[in-house]
């Protein structure tokens, strides 16, 4: 019998079900030892940690539990108006350097990656290919900063690009040329794929998943209202199920597919999650239930073995 833990490293997004950790010393760590007593996840993905204290405990913890990491820099570059695919060149090298700043806090933190996303397109959607130009350029600097100190992973996040979040990057095509131009530079650049982007940009997941699978560190199980006409229309980190199409079922078919395809193996074990936002009306230790239970469900039916 084949158990998720076996092949994968099932993770909790810290970033979603305690979104507002870091804003308070202490809770970014005290959050990730409370997943821990749940005897299930194995990976973890946060925002930044603003404290220098709590980023080298959480590394010890981290360590002692050989549980990889994820520093997400998104919402730093969102809040502060950043973006590494901008056509305004002073700008773009603002937001490549804050992400190389950044790197030094992650490796303080423990973490095994840093993930960010391209940045909004352009205004003009003729000048998007310009824009990936300028994010291609972007990443050149960062992968390079990336390899003067202890190694880890560069994950880029590719956004849906017409739908809801308009990002620059982009379908799963456009982000493994990107990654095969930096290796061909020499740079090591990886992918993080996610259900709701891929599909609100009209990809089938497992399809996007076989094209990029030699480049992706890790897989978020995200849900996503495709009617346009819904008030909730397009990536909104939902609970599973309607009014977004991503559900138990769906998830199984994506799980059983990666199986079948070598992504999920005892040898590489990649980190996966499900992305669901706890609102102000949430309690955190539900939301991570529910992912918990989303994860188990699915690998049950997918597979047809208890997770």
């Amino acid at each position: 019998m084949i158990h998720v833990s076996d092949v994968a490293r099932p993770g909790l997004m810290i970033s979603q079900t305690w979104p507002r950790s870091r804003e308070c010393q202490g809770q970014t760590r005290d959050a990730i030892e409370i997943a821990l007593k749940e005897n299930f996840f194995q990976a973890f993905q946060t925002v930044e940690i603003p404290y220098a204290e709590e980023r080298k405990h959480i590394a010890g913890i981290l360590h002692a539990q050989d549980s990889p990491s994820t520093y997400c820099l998104a919402r730093v570059l969102n809040e502060n108006r950043l973006n590494l695919s901008d056509l305004d060149a002073v700008n773009r090298q603002k937001s490549y350097e804050k992400v190389i700043q950044c790197c030094d806090d992650a490796r303080e933190a423990g973490a095994d990656a840093v993930s960010f996303v391209s940045g909004p397109q352009p205004v003009e959607p003729q000048k998007r290919q310009e824009a990936l130009a300028c994010l291609k350029d972007s990443l050149v600097h960062i992968c390079r900063a990336a390899r003067s100190g202890p190694p880890f992973k560069i994950v880029l996040e590719p956004l849906d690009v017409e739908a809801h979040k308009k990002g620059t990057l982009g379908t799963t095509e456009e982000a493994v040329e990107i990654c095969e131009t930096l290796h061909q530079e020499g740079l090591d650049l990886w992918l993080c794929l996610d259900t709701a982007h891929m599909i609100l940009n009209g990809e089938d997941p497992v399809k996007s998943l076989a094209m990029a699978q030699p480049y992706v560190a890790e897989y978020h199980y995200c849900n996503c209202v495709t009617d346009r006409s819904h008030s909730l229309f397009g990536d909104r980190h939902l609970p599973f199920g309607p009014p977004g199409i991503m559900d138990a079922v769906k998830m199984a078919d994506i799980m059983r597919e990666s199986v079948a395809m070598g992504f999920f193996t005892a040898a590489a074990k990649p980190p996966i999650f499900c992305e669901v936002l706890k609102r102000d009306q949430d309690d955190s230790f539900q939301v991570m239930q529910h992912c918990r239970e989303a994860l188990q469900q699915a690998w049950k039916y997918g597979l047809g073995a208890e997770s």
